[in-house]
């Protein structure tokens, strides 16, 4: 209950500076146990061929994002800070635009991101439920989506960024009584 009070807090702050709120959703969904579908094929921009498989095990933040949507291009800046503040190994992006290679991989050459970014090799899965772009989902290391956000968000916020650390945190056994 704790965790899924956090999340809806989160969810209110990501509204915060953004665009039109009323445009924006974002959904905790720690309490019920949706699982990511790791099997999605995408292409690197130089044409290889992978899946969110290659992630799996790690803290993912997955956004759905397009050269064109000015938002998506607003947040992005958001995305490398927290990409900043919290450089741990077990933290991994997946940056992924429904569009073709070309456009691009011209927006990632001119403004030099370093962020991974993967084209669709098919439609994404219907538990992503991605409506618009931006919309950017943290699933944590068990595969589970904890965090669904449609819209553009300041993700590099205090409380996403106690979230994210949250997440990286190793498990800590509580000893028997």
């Amino acid at each position: 209950m704790i965790m899924r009070s956090a999340l809806v807090a989160i969810g209110a702050a990501l509204t915060i500076g953004t665009t039109s709120a009323a445009a924006q959703r974002s959904v905790p969904t720690r309490d019920s146990l949706i699982a990511a579908d790791y099997d999605w094929q995408l292409l690197s921009l130089r044409g290889e061929r992978t899946s969110l498989n290659a992630f799996r095990g790690q803290v993912l933040i997955v956004n759905s994002w397009a050269t064109w949507c000015e938002p998506c291009v607003a947040e992005l800046r958001t995305l490398l800070a927290l990409r900043a503040a919290v450089p741990d190994s077990g933290l991994a992006f997946a940056l992924i635009a429904p569009q073709r290679r070309e456009p691009v991989a011209e927006f990632v050459r001119r403004r030099a991101m370093t962020l991974p970014v993967f084209l669709e090799r098919n439609a994404a899965p219907a538990v992503f439920r991605f409506e618009g772009v931006p919309t950017t989902l943290i699933i944590d290391r068990t595969g589970r989506i904890v965090l669904r956000h449609r819209g553009a968000a300041a993700w590099d916020a205090p409380k996403i960024r106690a979230l994210v650390e949250s997440l990286l945190a190793p498990a800590v056994a509580i000893p028997p009584r």
